[in-house]
């Protein structure tokens, strides 16, 4: 088993702790919101470095240059991809047991760091249109559920600006297909219509920067376009159970690593977060 990472430069985010009934209503609607779960400073930190490398109005960051901008390749938001492989004070926050103590104790065993991203919904008139109801957990090559997805508000936002919306307990619903990103306008909702009958919908979210909402990578969830003047900036880390393992499946943050099949996905870039 590969060792469990901790360093000095994430001491100081201490661990997040939850209550019982958190976790429980977490596990039944598979998403819950946060509060205050990074400081002011912190946010500052990461908003001044996104709008550094994306622009005001924001543009996708070269996954292969970091820094190099971009089109977006998607009417819904820029992005930039693996924020802490270049920027170690980041990675301070995002290999940090203040985030995998809130991940660990959702999914009930140790996990691993996975990936990390900055998402900014620009305004309508930038780019900033609807993003589809989708799960993510269809796009990775992971063999179980459980894998979560931190997602903080590095502004406040308003439920205008496109926060995410859910349908409750949809994560148990099983793996409905690959649809976030679809060139060809075939909807989740076009094949499950049934979806939206048999799960509640989320109400609109509110977020004080520095808020969160956390949710299962099988959860089915969209955004609705931003009809604010404002970008909606937000810092995502993704994290996996300690137990899941590698299926094969093409996908650009694994295709390069020589993971074994079948096997944990121990290697370095997906360490072991201590919780302490």
């Amino acid at each position: 088993m590969q060792a469990v990472m901790k360093t000095d430069a994430n001491s100081a985010y201490a661990p997040y702790s939850l209550d019982a009934r958190q976790i429980r209503d977490y596990r039944a609607n598979g998403w819950m919101k946060l509060e205050n779960v990074i400081n002011a400073e912190t946010v500052q930190l990461l908003l001044n470095e996104a709008r550094t490398r994306m622009g005001e109005v924001a543009r996708t960051v070269d996954r292969n240059d970091p820094g190099k901008q971009i089109d977006n390749a998607y009417r819904w938001y820029a992005r930039w991809d693996e924020v802490s492989n270049t920027c170690a004070q980041i990675k301070a926050l995002s290999h940090s047991p203040q985030l995998a103590s809130i991940a660990s104790q959702l999914v009930g065993e140790d996990v691993r760091f996975y990936s990390d991203h900055v998402f900014a919904k620009n305004p309508e008139a930038e780019a900033g249109g609807d993003t589809p109801w989708h799960q993510d957990f269809p796009h990775h090559p992971l063999d179980r559920q459980g894998a979560l997805n931190i997602w903080i508000a590095l502004v406040d936002l308003t439920p205008e600006m496109g926060t995410m919306q859910f349908l409750n307990r949809s994560h148990r619903a099983g793996m409905l297909g690959r649809y976030f990103n679809r060139r060809d306008n075939v909807s989740l909702i076009d094949e499950h219509p049934w979806v939206l009958d048999e799960f509640e919908m989320s109400p609109p979210i509110s977020l004080k920067a520095g808020d969160a909402t956390v949710h299962d990578m099988n959860v089915i969830h969209a955004a609705p376009a931003n009809s604010s003047n404002t970008p909606r900036w937000v810092y995502s880390t993704l994290w996996l159970p300690v137990s899941a393992r590698y299926t094969g499946a093409s996908n650009h943050r694994t295709d390069p690593l020589g993971l074994t099949l079948d096997m944990p996905m121990e290697h370095p870039k997906f360490p072991v977060i201590s919780t302490r």
